[in-house]
């Protein structure tokens, strides 16, 4: 804090805070709990993150036809996508600090807990950590074996295990970390799947999740769903990070951003406006939002609670 000759405050003090709070965020910008802003985008740790996981990215989309089946549906460049540019970089740099603790000589299984068919696990792989990707969708498991033979995890190793609904294909404490990535919102009963986390994640093995929140009242995770889901974590794992407090002006938003949502224009608009103003008023529906969904995203980064040994739903 600074003083004028009188010795009373000036009004640089308020400015100095935000500063000193700036560059500390500068150096390390994934170092909480809490939801996304659009300035851990711009800080030299994320952009250095970036730039190594669009070169892992670059190569497996080069090389995906020749492993991605037919039925594969979701997006192929994920890291360009208006969450999933702060969602890698921010898992990415939390798995990277843990493995740097652990022995040089020990490889950690790590869980990508709804994996999809993506580069990310093979980036964690390459961490020297063996992972095992799990989904319920059969197409991931067509897909994978073909993967594993044209993308190199090398030091370490990445295979596929199909999961069940409400079971994953686990025994129990295997598991070193666990990393899940905008899945646990599109799960009606989260609930059971955080327990079964927490039955596979060993006691103080390591849990980063990322998840969407609904900002709009219509989609996953609202107003009364997101204190059911802290909870439910907060049941289970013990956060290893503080809550980080930020302006809501730089919130990462399913709109603002670098790769934010677009807005439906020309004969785009046009349709909606014919649909959602003519059609649906006379058929007696209501119009749907211009668009489809208005979110934001959190991380949180935990550790499984050695002393809980129950777990909900056995």
């Amino acid at each position: 804090m600074r003083f004028g000759h009188s010795g009373s405050p000036t009004n640089c003090c308020a400015v100095d805070d935000v500063r000193i709070m700036q560059s500390s965020l500068n150096v390390q910008p994934f170092e909480y709990c809490g939801i996304a802003c659009i300035s851990d985008l711009e800080t030299p740790r994320c952009r250095q993150l970036l730039e190594l996981l669009e070169q892992d990215q670059a190569e497996f989309i080069s090389k995906q036809h020749l492993f991605l089946a037919p039925g594969y549906q979701w997006p192929t460049d994920p890291l360009h996508t208006w969450s999933r540019v702060w969602e890698y970089p921010y898992v990415y740099h939390h798995l990277e600090k843990w493995r740097k603790s652990l022995p040089g000589d020990h490889t950690p299984v790590v869980v990508d807990f709804g994996s999809g068919v993506t580069f990310f696990p093979f980036s964690v792989a390459r961490l020297n950590c063996h992972v095992i990707c799990t989904d319920i969708d059969r197409a991931c498991q067509e897909s994978f074996p073909s993967a594993v033979c044209h993308i190199s995890a090398a030091p370490g190793k990445v295979e596929f295990r199909l999961s069940l609904p409400d079971r994953l294909p686990l025994d129990d404490c295997s598991v070193d970390c666990l990393y899940c990535i905008s899945v646990i919102e599109h799960i009606p009963h989260f609930e059971q799947s955080l327990a079964e986390v927490a039955r596979v994640v060993k006691p103080g093995g390591l849990f980063v999740v990322t998840f969407d929140l609904d900002l709009r009242g219509d989609h996953q995770i609202g107003q009364k769903e997101y204190p059911k889901l802290l909870g439910s974590i907060a049941r289970l794992f013990d956060p290893v990070l503080p809550t980080r407090h930020f302006h809501p002006a730089d919130m990462l938003t399913s709109d603002k951003g670098p790769y934010a949502l677009p807005t439906p224009q020309g004969w785009a608009y046009v349709k909606y406006w014919v649909k959602n103003k003519l059609i649906k008023p006379i058929i007696g529906r209501p119009p749907a939002p211009l668009i489809p969904y208005f979110l934001t995203v959190e991380g949180f980064t935990a550790v499984r609670r050695s002393a809980d040994k129950t777990f909900p739903g056995q």
